[in-house]
């Protein structure tokens, strides 16, 4: 079921393909997915990071 089915006055089966709202949607959509995408990167690096120097931190034992 499409999201605008419900709520647009002027839906009919097959009008999505042109409608400049679901264009709209759907481009919005796609922004708010590579925002979110750009987060994770950023923050997924920062942990790798953080991660990285608190294992350079343990005590090893030596190698016998």
């Amino acid at each position: 079921m499409l999201p605008c089915q419900s709520s647009c006055p002027a839906y009919c089966p097959g009008c999505h393909k042109t409608c400049a709202c679901w264009k709209r949607f759907q481009q919005e959509q796609r922004e708010e997915r590579q925002a979110k995408k750009q987060y994770l990167r950023f923050y997924m690096t920062l942990c790798d990071q953080v991660t990285r120097q608190y294992r350079a931190m343990q005590v090893r034992r030596p190698a016998w």
